[in-house]
């Protein structure tokens, strides 16, 4: 991959082509970054973002001025290498059909909505034309986007390595699905906005089935924008992107054979600690 240097962060706008997608007649905006050393011969981790209510319209412009731009005032940011997919919800739509007021939902009670539908479409479109890494594609999003991003790791948890949604609101029935995924969630515990005892509940729900990839951050004191202090936090950025969905199927083969070799063994924990022992030597031995 070509090294390109940079001294000033890119202006979005600039940088981020102006495309449209298009579906039984319905057309949702949408802003599109490809890597100046884009090549043909590598493989690029894709980020989808998608934003608040603030920035809902057709200008096709607002959506990128908030949020994921803070992520781009880091020169050396992954950032600026991956593909990074911004659509625009219209005025008087959500991502999400549920009052985000109201804090957590069912998934089973609402349809996916019409954006989002056109988003699994961009993304597909994407996947197709350009080289795509398909085990690190990522969703992000803040408030209105917030429950966009936990809506679509309900709806389509296979597509993403891993997610950050950002003060926004889920399902907590969906926490078996979501265990696997690597999420990093964050809200502000003095939110006025979307209340926070959304983000604890998923958090916690997660937590109680056992999932081990899930994270939350609450910022003590913090009101509704907490995305600023998220996407400049090069902590958070290094970390989205060092997730995968090959990690995720190597931990489900382990988990596998754990579990077969204990219904071999009548579940003798000797047994299971002997094939995990194993495993680990075999890994070292390929390195």
């Amino acid at each position: 991959m070509l090294n390109v240097k940079r001294t000033t962060p890119y202006n979005v706008q600039e940088v981020f082509r102006k495309c449209e997608y298009t579906s039984d007649g319905y057309t949702l905006p949408y802003r599109l970054y490809i890597p100046k050393n884009y090549d043909c011969g590598e493989r690029y981790p894709l980020v989808l973002f998608l934003h608040g209510a603030g920035e809902r319209g057709t200008d096709n412009e607002a959506q990128i001025n908030v949020g994921i731009a803070k992520a781009f005032e880091d020169v050396t940011s992954p950032i600026y290498d991956a593909i990074v997919v911004a659509p625009q919800c219209p005025v008087g739509s959500q991502w999400v059909l549920t009052p985000w007021e109201k804090g957590n939902y069912i998934v089973d009670n609402i349809p996916e909505s019409r954006e989002l539908e056109c988003v699994c479409g961009i993304l597909d479109e994407c996947r197709d034309y350009y080289n795509i890494d398909e085990d690190r594609v990522y969703v992000t999003g803040l408030s209105m986007g917030g429950f966009g991003t936990w809506d679509m790791l309900a709806r389509h948890g296979a597509r993403f390595a891993a997610g950050l949604p950002i003060c926004g609101g889920g399902d907590p029935s969906r926490a078996k699905s979501l265990k696997r995924i690597p999420i990093w969630t964050f809200h502000g515990s003095d939110d006025g906005a979307v209340p926070v005892a959304g983000t604890r509940a998923m958090f916690s729900s997660i937590k109680k089935e056992g999932g081990e990839e899930i994270g939350y951050t609450e910022f003590d004191g913090a009101g509704h924008n907490v995305w600023d202090a998220v996407y400049t936090d090069r902590q958070i950025i290094d970390w989205l992107f060092a997730q995968s969905r090959e990690k995720r199927r190597k931990k489900a083969e382990l988990r596998a054979k754990i579990t077969k070799a204990a219904a071999f063994a009548g579940g003798g924990a000797l047994s299971i600690a002997l094939l995990i022992l194993n495993i680990s030597k075999g890994k070292k031995k390929k390195k």
